[in-house]
């Protein structure tokens, strides 16, 4: 669950203590979920079909966009595990760790080495794993050529290689959103997905195995588009306009805050290999599948959990969790895009209050109205 989140000089600031693993700590149910929804028999037989002739040299796991290392952790202990008993004790594994260079990788070694217990380390329980980081963001070549069996890259792709394009009256693109304003975002999008891909190409062996989840999109029959987070961003930018309006900030830091995101649909992720001309056809990537799959808030869960069995509607600590879980990946956009003219604790002042207003107008609506799932596209691609 990367935190890259580009500015104008590529850096993204992570949100949090350095060494606290606040990723982890506040996405941890969301980050179970998706590493589970990778934990069956189905991928783990296709991950132990992945060549591996060599027994005498490493066996190279990528874990792309790691932030802290709290998304995959658990599930890296599984597909090791599943990988041994089906290649011998005696292999070596070698998993790279993969973000851009001021990526928190105290709090990733923190939790590899147990400092932090959850999620679980797999080095803790597993021999012959040995892991290392790369401090290089993924629209570069991050490792040697041919070197990688598997590269994982779970919730990071929907994050751009640079600023968005303008959109004057909000911070990310919604479904009602101009169409010029959408359509320049999704063909940038479009391109750093190929980018993307074809770097990976060059990484992996040859029946290598990409996976890539990724925030998505999905448009019902009746029209109506469904974007990934879409409640919490439509509160965030209301505030934010907000704030535009009052004179708070200005109207060229609103779209200096325009967020480099961009939820990448099942047409958009397969259009690459449908084309047998394309650079990433021509590559030898192929998609083996692509599915959308929903993943309930687990916020949610526990809020209705507690209010059905102990008949308590705690609406503040879910405010309040709700909001710390999202302001991990999205207060960078606030930090970074405000004006180089206003100093450090003034641009906190600011983001602090935009956080803060965003829970008190979650405290005051229905949780049952904004529980929509999390939509999520999972992608599988091989290198022939």
């Amino acid at each position: 669950m990367s935190s890259v989140n580009l500015c104008d000089n590529g850096a993204h600031l992570p949100y949090g203590e350095t060494g606290m693993g606040t990723y982890g700590t506040n996405l941890a149910p969301a980050c179970d979920k998706y590493s589970v929804l990778l934990q069956t028999d189905d991928f783990l037989n296709l991950a132990q079909k992945v060549p591996f002739l060599e027994k005498t040299s490493a066996y190279n796991i990528g874990d792309y966009g790691t932030a802290d290392g709290a998304a995959t952790m658990t599930f890296l202990g599984t597909l090791i595990e599943s990988l041994r008993e089906h290649h011998g004790s005696h292999v070596q594994f070698q998993v790279i760790h993969e973000d851009q260079e001021v990526n928190d990788f105290n709090s990733l070694f923190r939790r590899l080495s147990g400092l932090i217990p959850e999620s679980p380390s797999y080095l803790q329980n597993i021999e012959n794993v040995f892991a290392l980081a790369s401090g290089t963001h993924f629209y570069k070549q991050c490792v040697p050529a041919e070197s990688m069996h598997i590269i994982l890259c779970m919730i990071a792709v929907h994050w751009l290689s640079g600023k968005p394009p303008v959109n004057k009256e909000n911070i990310y693109s919604f479904p009602n959103t101009d169409t010029d304003v959408r359509y320049m975002l999704e063909k940038q999008a479009s391109e750093d997905w190929e980018k993307f891909l074809i770097l990976r190409s060059r990484e992996l062996r040859k029946g290598g195995l990409l996976v890539v989840a990724t925030p998505s999109n999905s448009i019902s029959t009746s029209g109506e588009m469904k974007i990934c987070s879409g409640n919490f961003l439509s509160i965030l930018n209301e505030v934010w306009k907000k704030f535009r309006d009052m004179g708070k900030i200005s109207q060229s830091e609103l779209v200096n805050t325009n967020m480099a995101s961009c939820d990448k649909s099942l047409p958009l992720l397969k259009a690459p290999f449908e084309d047998p001309d394309s650079k990433v056809s021509k590559c030898n990537l192929r998609l083996l599948s692509a599915k959308l799959v929903d993943a309930p808030c687990e916020i949610y869960t526990e809020w209705k959990q507690r209010k059905e069995e102990d008949g308590v509607d705690d609406r503040v600590r879910y405010a309040r969790r709700f909001v710390a879980a999202h302001r991990c990946w999205s207060n960078s956009a606030f930090l970074t895009g405000l004006a180089g003219t206003r100093s450090k604790d003034e641009k906190e002042l600011i983001v602090n209050e935009l956080y803060e207003q965003v829970e008190e107008v979650l405290q005051k609506r229905n949780p049952e109205d904004l529980k929509g799932a999390n939509l999520f596209a999972y992608v599988y691609i091989t290198k022939a």
